[in-house]
């Protein structure tokens, strides 16, 4: 559903510079053949960091890696070891900055990976991303959790919380032989400081599945708190919609999860709170009921009721474009990154620089 058309008239006109694209990180054929499921976030002092999951063109664990920009998402530094192990895989990181704090969690598992136990693993900068704690295992009651690819959020009250899923074979002894085969369930880790953390919530749903390799259940949860406080959350389903649940206490109970307006699938979805606009918040997804494409974005004016008209970040013939995150610059600018697949099966870490008024002047 669109947005009311007095919301549109009043944004200011958009042109051609409202809109840039570039990489992070390319894919090389050697340590950085497949990069994988970004995010990024604005740290303290107005930094950009970026962080992704890189494996090698010859094999071997998955390792965690950041890079940086000083002008808005423009240029990216280097890259920057943050995370690895070398006997188990490291991916699907994510970030949470509280000022000058900045935690990176990441999913580590076993090699091969077998789908029944994993650990969550988390480093922590208090200087901006300059220095980097030893890691440390935040623990967590369940046997083979993932899904936690959205940042963690920062509520008003200082409280942290972080989306998770856990699949449900491993609390029973058993493995998915496959993706197709997990059944998913999601819930909130909540702390006050970024090292302790309580589970919460246990959302669930069941969906028909409309392919093979979709999961059953719920997963990925992306989160953002509302101008009233309320948390609104966006899940992965393997139909053909986005799902949504809603807090009213700080992320400790949830709503029943029901179909959002967003089409999906078998995808996840970035979401940002506008700064200059707190009413609005601003979706990255894949715009389409079955495959991981075209990359769209849309703002919401009433807490994810409905959604404005899908503005295409970037479409390819065939290869996905998934996995967003999103953030805005000092200047406002709206900074997304993904990761897009290309023909030798390498993967590069792409990003979009694009404005609020870009988004609502339509497809």
């Amino acid at each position: 559903m669109r947005l009311p058309l007095l919301l549109l008239a009043l944004t200011a006109t958009a042109t051609a510079a409202d809109f840039e694209t570039g990489a992070v990180v390319r894919s090389d054929g050697a340590v950085f053949h497949r990069n994988t499921i970004p995010q990024i976030a604005r740290l303290g002092n107005n930094q950009l960091m970026t962080v992704w999951g890189a494996s090698a063109k010859t094999g071997g664990p998955g390792k965690v890696y950041a890079a940086f920009s000083t002008d808005s998402g423009k240029t990216w530094s280097a890259p920057k070891l943050l995370l690895s192990d070398p006997a188990k895989s490291m991916a699907d990181p994510n970030i949470l900055v509280d000022g000058a704090k900045v935690f990176v969690f990441s999913t580590k598992v076993n090699m091969p990976n077998k789908i029944d136990k994993s650990w969550t693993i988390g480093t922590r900068s208090e200087d901006n991303g300059k220095t980097w704690s030893e890691p440390y295992e935040v623990v967590i009651p369940r046997q083979y959790v993932a899904g936690k690819q959205h940042n963690g959020i920062v509520l008003r009250d200082g409280t942290y919380l972080m989306g998770v899923a856990w699949d449900k074979w491993p609390e029973q002894g058993m493995a998915a032989r496959s993706e197709g085969e997990m059944d998913l369930t999601a819930g909130v880790l909540v702390s006050k400081d970024g090292t302790r953390w309580t589970l919460h919530g246990a959302i669930h749903a069941t969906t028909d599945k409309i392919t093979p390799g979709g999961t059953f259940g719920l997963c990925e949860p992306s989160m953002v708190e509302l101008e009233n406080g309320d948390v609104f959350m966006l899940l992965r389903s393997g139909a053909s919609h986005h799902y949504e649940s809603r807090s009213t206490d700080g992320g400790i109970t949830w709503s029943y999860p029901v179909p959002n307006a967003l089409p999906g699938h078998n995808t996840p979805t970035a979401l940002l709170r506008l700064r200059q606009s707190p009413k609005e918040i601003v979706a990255v997804w894949n715009n389409s009921p079955m495959v991981r494409n075209p990359l769209s974005t849309a703002v919401s004016a009433d807490g994810g009721k409905t959604w404005s008209g899908a503005r295409i970040v970037v479409k390819t013939e065939g290869l996905q474009v998934s996995y967003p995150g999103i953030t805005q610059a000092a200047d406002g600018t709206l900074v997304a990154v993904w990761q897009q697949a290309l023909p030798d099966g390498g993967r590069d870490i792409r990003y979009a620089r694009f404005t609020r008024e870009w988004i609502l002047l339509g497809k």
